[in-house]
């Protein structure tokens, strides 16, 4: 068994006259979704994002278990469901085809889009994991004993620049596109989705964020206020304040998730 504690926190930011940023903390799964589009479409498409993946993957479970369990002693009272990593991808699928026909549906919706990073409790080769998925900016880090350290690789055009050594990681930082978006949700009708599955671990910390948070706060802040701060509700609200005294200039979205504890089965 997995036991998780969360914290989250959203703000629209200083700058921005809405907050177009929707987070999903339901259970074992957390996501962050950071919209992007004209008029109202980037918050109908975050929103779109997060409800839609928290219900395929509820749907998938329930297709999957649901034979197993009419049967009584099939599962204990306590013991929660999980998708496969497969179930968790070809819900983010789904969500990048549901916001596809939004936006083909309403045309003040065109051109809408999102990032969209998740982590989840999976069911993995006989066992419980932890996965991370991702599309966009938006990001996942880990905090524990080594460092803190970003598990999700940034979809940008800058970042492709720096992997076919076009760029330096310090001419990127500042180049004029770096925050433009290489891939999103709602852009094409298939895409790309990165994962990864991570052995769950007594005492690690997940952050997942917009990037609203990581281009006012450095790195080394961040992982600064993740040790000070034990209660993760304390430590978003933390993070968020930072970013708005750093000036705010977008959407601020963090989730925080504990591994409180991990017990065998």
């Amino acid at each position: 068994m997995i036991r998780l504690e969360a914290g989250q926190a959203t703000d629209r930011g200083r700058r921005r006259e809405k907050n177009e940023d929707s987070m999903l903390v339901e259970g074992e799964l957390f996501a962050v979704a950071d919209g992007l589009g004209g008029h109202r479409g980037g918050e109908v498409a975050s929103a779109l994002a997060v409800e839609v993946l928290a219900a395929q993957v509820e749907t998938a479970v329930e297709a999957r278990t649901g034979d197993r369990r009419r049967h009584l002693f099939a599962r204990r009272p306590n013991e929660s469901r999980a998708p496969t990593l497969d179930e968790l991808v070809d819900a983010v699928d789904r969500a990048n085809e549901e916001i596809l026909a939004k936006a083909t549906s309403s045309p003040e919706l065109e051109g809408m889009g999102t990032t969209l990073c998740a982590l989840a409790v999976v069911e993995h080769e006989q066992s419980r994991e932890l996965a991370v998925v991702n599309v966009g900016d938006s990001r996942v880090y880990r905090c524990d004993d080594s460092g803190f350290h970003q598990l999700t690789e940034d979809h940008t055009v800058v970042q492709e620049m720096v992997k076919a050594g076009i760029l330096t990681r310090q001419e990127a930082e500042v180049h004029t596109y770096r925050h433009h978006l290489s891939r999103a949700l709602g852009i094409e009708s298939k895409v790309v989705v990165d994962d990864w599955v991570l052995e769950p671990v007594s005492g690690h910390r997940y952050l997942l964020c917009s990037d609203g948070l990581t281009n006012e706060v450095p790195d080394r802040d961040i992982h600064s206020i993740l040790l000070q701060f034990e209660s993760p509700a304390e430590a978003a609200d933390a993070l968020v304040s930072q970013a708005l005294q750093h000036g705010g200039s977008d959407n601020i979205t963090v989730v925080i998730v504990d591994v409180a504890d991990v017990a065998l089965p």
